[in-house]
């Protein structure tokens, strides 16, 4: 098994202090499946493989990490991968293998870190400024699109316009119990106990991605936060009337690194 950590194939790779998480084989539009390649890691004990686990080392050359076995209480997880090329394109079904270094084999402390699998829910803060887009399971190293750069944009001067008012602003990760992939939440506004999902765009698709941001990470809050949806201008009033029924506050730009803010109920008259 041959491990490139931070390439497409192997983005998911890396040693968690316990486990090497290697990402499972199959690229592609579609979702990988446990056949063939991944069914036999799956598979290794009870057909009496070995798994020797490699890894690019630089000048083109590999390194033998040692032998491996596959964790047998949970042999893999499932995470989002991308459809690499193609990051307009929903993301797929991806595994990654939980491999447990045999007696003999050292600890490989020259390769990447990789987060471990938490049996509960973890809340990290981020720094404030580091961009969120792409999201976790997009493609690595791609650019980001022109909605994507506008999120940024628009998050960091919401970022600095709740500042100015003296609010204790933050940006976080949620990291599921049960699942290696932190999901972002845009801001949190511990002031007003409110977290914030940015839409780079009014565009349909992206004001429900940003509801459905909002309604996941809700519940990973003590006390429940209220919903505030960032937008770089007034959705039209359609969508204002969905956020208003589902109790999501609406923010846009108005004009320069101000803000308006229309709450539920208000009409989508900010």
């Amino acid at each position: 098994m041959f491990t490139s950590p931070g390439e497409h194939d192997s983005q998911n790779d890396g040693w968690t202090g316990t486990h090497y998480h290697f990402q499972g084989a199959g690229q592609g539009g579609s979702d990988q499946q446990i056949k063939g390649v991944n069914r036999s890691v799956v598979d290794h004990e009870k057909e009496k493989r070995t798994l020797r686990l490699f890894a690019a080392a630089p000048g083109g050359l590999v390194r033998y990490l040692g032998a491996y076995r596959v964790d047998q209480d949970q042999p893999y997880v499932e995470v989002a991968l991308p459809v690499i090329g193609d990051p307009g394109h929903p993301q797929r079904i991806g595994y990654v293998f939980r491999l447990l270094p045999e007696r003999d084999t050292p600890i490989p402390v020259w390769v990447p870190s990789a987060h471990g699998l938490s049996a509960t829910t973890t809340v990290r803060e981020r720094d404030l400024y580091l961009p969120y887009r792409p999201s976790p399971g997009s493609e690595k190293g791609r650019k980001l699109t022109s909605i994507e750069d506008s999120a940024n944009v628009l998050l960091r001067d919401y970022c600095d316009y709740l500042r100015l008012l003296g609010r204790d602003v933050h940006r976080v990760d949620v990291t599921p119990a049960g699942e290696l992939t932190p999901l972002p939440v845009d801001i949190f506004d511990r002031t007003a106990n409110e977290i914030v999902a940015c839409a780079g765009s009014v565009a349909r698709t992206h004001v429900l991605a940003a509801v459905g941001e909002l309604l996941d990470m809700r519940r990973f809050f003590d006390p429940t936060p209220g919903l505030v949806m960032l937008t770089p201008s007034k959705p039209r009033p359609d969508l204002a009337d969905l956020c208003s029924r589902l109790s999501i506050t609406g923010v846009w730009r108005d004009g320069g690194r101000t803000f308006r803010r229309c709450e539920p109920g208000d009409g989508g008259e900010g």
